[in-house]
């Protein structure tokens, strides 16, 4: 019997340790520039215990990678956060555009390891013609995530005038729009690179927000202006009427090929204010694609990462045929650069 009952405490063991928790939260962002152009790798870290936490914190890269350095002291007080910055040195890009990278924070002899595939999520210097055609857009970097088993790839491009956008959703169907029912859509949040969300609904947005909607077979798209900086975040949880936030003649194609739609969009920099076109420029770029009848909410957030503490439903706007999953998506924060070229 005594050797059945040890028996018993040793087989629980492993698994009462399998229950205890990193005392860290990590997350690794996405890359400004290609990995051929020397870019930051920032770790955002955060203290989740409660007491506080002393250690060290290196990278481990693709094979060939080198970094400046090598590594970092990481010192949090209970509920810190911080953010590390590693510069990478003869970084090769691959043509995926998909890296696998680990942080590994070390203290009295304990790692703790966060592995995450990061992008680099930039735009390259160039002007595409908007016209519902592909062939301007072979020296974007894609930025490709998967939702439910469905593809979403977001490339960027940019001159000293616009900015733009070409979003393919991979989906058995496009809904287009229509009343009273849920249809799909891309949502686009754009904002500098100094400003937060606030959890408050009677705070004012810091973001421009747009929503890319199908008008049907032959008859191109529409373009809506849902926030501007201006707004109070309480007035964009309402259902506004969409035909007054309608953007006359938007630059602005949506085709389909296949079993793929395809958002093809400019905005005029004047457009967005605070945010300057150049190269090295950085700034938060966010997408949702709603698919209601296929994958639901994709949430380009959650794919770089973001804590499932930085889902704030008063990060993104309201709008009448929008169907909002019970968890809300993540902020609309997620880091994006500018660059010269992808090569």
């Amino acid at each position: 019997m005594l050797r059945q009952i040890l028996f018993v405490l040793v087989a629980l063991l492993p698994t009462a340790a399998a229950h205890v928790e990193a005392p860290l939260a990590m997350r690794i962002t996405n890359l400004p520039v290609t990995p051929a152009h020397m870019p930051a790798v920032k770790v955002w870290v955060k203290n989740t215990a409660k007491s506080p936490y002393q250690g060290k914190l290196t990278l481990e890269l693709p094979d060939g990678w080198k970094l400046s350095p090598t590594s970092q002291d990481l010192s949090l007080q209970p509920s810190e956060t911080t953010c590390l910055s590693f510069t990478v040195h003869d970084g090769a890009t691959r043509e995926d555009n998909h890296y696998t990278v680990t942080a590994v924070a070390t203290a009295a002899g304990r790692e703790i390891c966060h592995t995450q595939e990061i992008v680099c999520a930039s735009a390259p210097y160039f002007k595409p013609t908007i016209d519902g055609r592909r062939d301007d857009w072979k020296d974007a970097i894609p930025a490709t995530f998967v939702t439910d088993g469905k593809k979403t790839t977001i490339s960027t491009l940019w001159n000293r005038r616009q900015f733009s956008l070409l979003i393919a959703v991979e989906e058995d169907e496009l809904i287009p729009q229509r009343e009273a029912h849920p249809f799909d859509a891309v949502q686009i949040a754009i904002s500098p690179q100094d400003t937060k969300t606030s959890t408050d609904a009677k705070g004012e947005a810091t973001r421009f927000e747009f929503l890319l909607v199908s008008g049907g077979a032959g008859q191109g798209g529409k373009c809506y202006l849902l926030c501007q900086p201006s707004n109070t975040l309480a007035d964009l949880q309402t259902e506004r009427d969409l035909n007054s936030l309608e953007q006359e003649n938007p630059k602005l194609a949506v085709w389909r090929e296949g079993n793929t739609t395809y958002y093809e969009w400019g905005v005029s920099f004047r457009s967005l204010a605070g945010i300057r076109p150049s190269e090295g420029r950085e700034f938060f770029l966010s997408i949702l694609v709603h698919d209601p009848d296929g994958a639901g909410l994709r949430d380009w957030g959650q794919a770089a990462g973001l804590w499932p503490c930085q889902r704030n439903r008063l990060a993104w706007s309201n709008w009448p045929g929008a169907h909002w999953p019970e968890t809300p998506p993540t902020d609309n924060k997620v880091e994006w650069g500018m660059c010269s070229s992808k090569y």
